[in-house]
């Protein structure tokens, strides 16, 4: 499954549309999220954020998995 990071650049108060981009694509939700995170922290525009994109049918795959713990819980 291929996990998809966009920029997006919102233009508040006037007539341009929101500018997107695409930044980093990840193959695991834990890698997507580390990329997306050290976006987060790198930028300094308040107009910025950063959204993780993956397509429908992965979605609903991801969803129907078996939860599997890999530590003990206490």
């Amino acid at each position: 499954m291929e996990y998809i990071i966009i920029k997006r650049t919102k233009f508040e108060g006037s007539n341009i549309l929101d500018m997107l981009s695409i930044q980093k694509t990840a193959k695991s939700l834990e890698e997507a999220l580390k990329y997306t995170t050290a976006l987060k922290m790198l930028e300094t525009d308040k107009r910025v954020e950063f959204n993780v994109l993956i397509n429908i049918d992965n979605a609903f795959k991801y969803v129907n998995e078996p939860l599997l713990l890999k530590d003990e819980v206490a």
